[in-house]
C-alpha cells in the first residue's frame, strides 16, 4: 500500500506519434478525444517535448480503448533526447484490474523515483486487433504526503441522465452517462507539504483536469483506484493547533 497521490499536468510543447491519427488530441483535457493507433503486433511510439527539463515522477495514459490483456508499454527520455536512459521497462500496459474485471477502457500509470527529462518516448505495442485508442496522456510530479489521507474517504457514484416522474406511475428518462466522484481529507500536514498542494489548488482550481490515485502500488484493483477529472470539493485549510491541520478536498471524473 502506498499514500495517495495527486499529480498535476506539465505543458507539454510538442508531441509526435510514429503512425496514426489524432495525436494532437492528447494534449487535450477531455479523453473522448483520441489518439487512434493505426496498426498492431509492431511497436508505436509518442514523442513528447516538454520544451524545458523537469523533474518528473508519474507518466499517465487515461482511457484507453481495446487496450486488451497483452498490449505493453515503455518510457525512456532524457535531457538529450527520446532514448537517453530507460525510465521504465517494457511491461503491461494495462494497470492490475479488480479481480475477474477486465472492461475494454483502461489506464496505464508509471509512478516511481523522479527523474530529470525534457524528453519523453512512450511505446505501445498491441498483438492483435482491434487498434488502441488513446484519450488522455499526463506527465507529472505527484504531490504524496508523508501521512496518507484519513480515514473516511470514499467514492460516490454520479448519474448526469434525469429521471422524471410520470402520472402512470413510470419514469420518463433523458439517459446521462455514470462516473465516480472521491473526496477525502488530508491532515497533519507539515508546513512544506500545506504550501505545496496549495500551490496544486491554485494551479488547478475547479476548471483545470488533475490525476488522483488513491494508491499507486500496482496491485489488484489499480484502475478503480484511479481518477482524472476535476478538483470538485475545497473546503478552506485548517489548522486547529500546531500540528493538526486537515483539508477536505474531491474530485469528479471526467468520462
Amino acid at each position: 500500500m502506498a499514500n495517495m497521490i495527486v499529480v498535476p499536468p506539465l505543458p507539454v510543447a510538442a508531441i509526435a506519434a510514429s503512425r496514426g491519427t489524432g495525436v494532437a488530441n492528447l494534449l487535450t483535457a477531455d479523453p473522448k478525444e483520441v489518439w487512434v493507433d493505426s496498426a498492431v503486433a509492431t511497436p508505436a511510439t509518442i514523442d513528447i517535448d516538454l520544451g524545458a527539463a523537469q523533474s518528473i515522477d508519474t507518466v499517465f495514459l487515461g482511457h484507453v480503448y481495446n487496450v486488451g490483456t497483452a498490449a505493453t508499454w515503455a518510457i525512456s527520455g532524457g535531457l538529450s533526447g527520446y532514448s537517453d536512459v530507460e525510465i521504465k521497462a517494457s511491461g503491461t500496459l494495462r494497470v492490475p484490474d479488480a479481480d475477474d474485471q477486465y472492461p475494454p477502457m483502461s489506464h496505464a500509470l508509471w509512478f516511481g523515483d523522479a527523474v530529470s527529462v525534457r524528453y519523453l518516448r512512450i511505446t505501445v505495442t498491441k498483438p492483435v486487433l482491434p487498434v488502441f485508442m488513446i484519450g488522455v496522456v499526463l506527465i507529472g510530479r505527484a504531490f504524496q504526503p508523508e501521512l496518507n489521507k484519513e480515514f473516511g474517504a470514499g467514492r460516490r457514484v454520479i448519474d448526469t441522465g434525469v429521471a422524471t416522474p410520470l402520472p402512470s406511475g413510470g419514469y420518463g428518462i433523458a439517459e446521462g452517462v455514470r462516473k465516480r466522484g472521491y473526496n477525502w481529507t488530508f491532515a497533519d500536514l507539515t508546513l512544506a507539504e500545506i504550501d505545496a498542494l496549495e500551490a496544486v489548488a491554485l494551479d488547478r482550481g475547479e476548471t483545470a483536469t488533475l490525476l488522483a490515485v488513491e494508491d499507486p502500488a500496482p496491485t489488484t484493483g489499480l484502475r478503480n483506484r484511479i481518477h482524472y477529472g476535476l478538483f470538485t470539493r475545497f473546503r478552506q485549510f485548517e489548522r486547529r493547533n500546531a500540528v493538526q491541520t486537515r483539508w477536505e478536498l474531491g474530485i469528479e471524473e471526467w468520462v
